[in-house]
């Protein structure tokens, strides 16, 4: 058998995949309800459609992995499981959300960004704009206030 490299699935993959290019031969093995290993030959083209989806989990992996490692998450987010419906109406208020801000000026576009979600000081923002504290909490106050009677929760 030719040696198939060793891949990270999912837990609920119970798939393991051999194959032998000299005798034209693909075998898919996996352990039945009752704890007896099947093994089931396959053509090339099967055999090529499990192994992408290996390739597929182990991608999912690295990515889940360098996010973690990144520590760019919010451990809240992370753990809290929503339904269904309390998801897209997230994602629906996101949606306008991005909307409302993609519809500002530039420099309160900017300042928004700033502080709500790359978690600056009123401060921090002033100094790197050279401007002053008031003049970025009028610019990020303003918009807000503007844009507060499009949103009703």
């Amino acid at each position: 058998m030719d040696k198939h490299p060793i891949r990270r699935k999912f837990i609920d993959n119970p798939y393991t995949l051999s194959s032998s290019t000299k005798d034209d031969l693909y075998i898919i093995s996996f352990y039945d309800s009752k704890g007896l290993l099947q093994e089931i030959k396959v053509n090339k083209e099967i055999y090529d459609l499990f192994d992408e989806n290996e390739k597929y989990e182990n991608a999912r992996f690295k990515e889940y992995n360098d996010y973690i490692l990144s520590g760019q998450y919010n451990d809240e987010i992370i753990s809290k499981t929503d339904s269904i419906e309390d998801e897209l109406l997230n994602n629906l208020i996101i949606d306008d959300i991005r909307k409302v801000i993609s519809s500002l000026p530039t420099i309160q576009k900017k300042r928004i960004y700033k502080y709500f979600f790359q978690n600056k000081t009123l401060e921090q923002i002033a100094k790197e704009e050279n401007c002053t504290k008031m003049a970025v909490k009028f610019s990020i106050d303003r918009a807000l206030e503007k844009n507060s009677k499009k949103f009703k929760f």
